[in-house]
Order: structure tokens, then sequence, then C-alpha cells
């Protein structure tokens, strides 16, 4: 059997932990609880930790103060959060998504989607298969070419994929590469809870958006390579969208 999944959560309210704790356990998880980020922090020293649902409005140590502490150390920077609160502004989604947190739930929430929440972010945590699909775990690396060079590029330095004109490039931070694939050949390849066709043009990697933006009743996403672009998400992608990233 396969380690449970070890699942943090920090929330001043007692009663909150431990219905987290009892639908989560129900399913199979190990629950750590802290009672604010400054007590989420030691966990974290001592504990191996799989996801954080992180509340918002703590005593002492709030979420955001936590999130930046967490983003910050190199130990516990890949951690996926998932901000688990009673603000619903889009303002606070809108700052938790740029501070690197996956996820944003509002309060009050279904136990069983929140547990399939944390599953997904866990089968795509790098450790795991980040880069890989279900039917090819060990695809982590794509043959990419630029100025008549073709190079391995690992699937986690894609920031978004786009096609014109009948070509398919590939973007990191910086460069951008030609790939001999469709985006539809790439849609099969990389993990679906990685990445995302969020436009007949473009897929994005989840984990590398850094602000979603609501643009005349739907979204553009914008990543974080160097020029931080924005994407347009394609209206009939919005619902498959707003799951994936919890809005």
């Amino acid at each position: 059997m396969s380690d449970p999944i070890n699942v943090l959560v920090v929330d001043d309210d007692v009663s909150i932990q431990e219905m987290i704790r009892m639908g989560l356990e129900a399913d199979g998880m190990h629950i750590l609880s802290a009672g604010d980020g400054a007590e989420a922090l030691e966990v974290l020293d001592r504990e191996p930790v799989d996801v954080i649902l992180l509340d918002i409005m703590m005593p002492r140590v709030d979420g955001w103060m936590a999130l930046m502490e967490i983003r910050n150390n190199p130990a516990t920077a890949d951690i996926p959060v998932i901000m688990l609160t009673a603000k619903t502004q889009d303002l606070a989604k809108i700052l938790a998504f740029k501070q690197g947190v996956q996820q944003y739930v509002t309060k009050p929430f279904n136990l069983m989607e929140l547990s399939a929440r944390v599953r997904s972010l866990v089968r795509v945590r790098p450790a795991s298969t980040l880069a890989g699909a279900a039917a090819d775990g060990d695809f982590r690396k794509l043959a990419v070419r630029k100025g008549g060079r073709t190079v391995l590029l690992n699937i986690e330095d894609i920031i978004y994929i786009s096609a014109k004109n009948k070509s398919t490039y590939v973007h990191t931070y910086e460069n951008q590469y030609l790939v001999d694939l469709t985006l539809s050949d790439l849609e099969e390849k990389l993990s679906k809870d990685v990445f995302q066709r969020v436009h007949r043009s473009y897929m994005i990697n989840l984990n590398r958006v850094k602000e979603i933006l609501r643009v005349d009743g739907s979204y553009v996403v914008v990543v974080t390579d160097r020029d931080e672009t924005q994407i347009p998400v394609a209206r009939r992608q919005v619902k498959e969208f707003r799951g994936s990233v919890g809005i």
C-alpha cells in the first residue's frame, strides 16, 4: 500500500479542524493541525506534509504571512496550498493565486470535493507525476528545437504552449522553442492535472500561473514567464478551468 497523504489543516476554529479531520481521515488521509500560521510553520519544520489547507484570518500569524514564509523556504516552497477561507472577494482570490496558492475554496465547503482537490494536488507534486501522464509515467523531457539545435527540455520548465500558423511553440521563463508535435498531441502526453488546454491555441502549466484576471465575463491567465504573458481562457473552457483552480 502507498503511504497516506499528509494534510496540514491550519485554522483557528477547532470545530473546522475536527470536521476536516473526520472527513479526510475517513478517506484514508493523515491529518496534522495548527491553530495559526506560527504553529503551522513549527509543524512544517518537523513533519512531512503533502498538502496544506490554510485559513486567512487567524491570530498571531495570519494566512498571508504564513504563506509568504512557506513559499520563501526552499524546504516548503513546493508544497501545494489550498486557501480555505470565508473571504469571497475577487481581490483576495487574485492575491492568493499571485502568492502561489494552487486552489482557493470558500467556506462553507463540501468535504468530498475538498478531498478530491487534495488528491488532485498530490498527483501533480514534483516528486511524483508532475511531468507524466498516466500512460507515460516517464515522460519528463520533451525534444524541442531552437536555432538549429535540438535539446531535451524538462517538462516542469514549460510555462505555456502556443500554436500559430500550424507550428507549436513551447515557452519557458525567457525562451521560446519549436516542437514537432501539435497541441492535441501534447494534450495527450502531458499530465491533465498540470497542463490544461484553455484555448484552441494555448495550453498552460497550472503550476506556473501568477494571476487570474476577470475580463468581460471570462478569465485571462497571467503566467510566470519574463513578460508575464496574458493568456485568454476560451468561454467553452471556463467551467473546466474554474474547477481546476478552485474559483
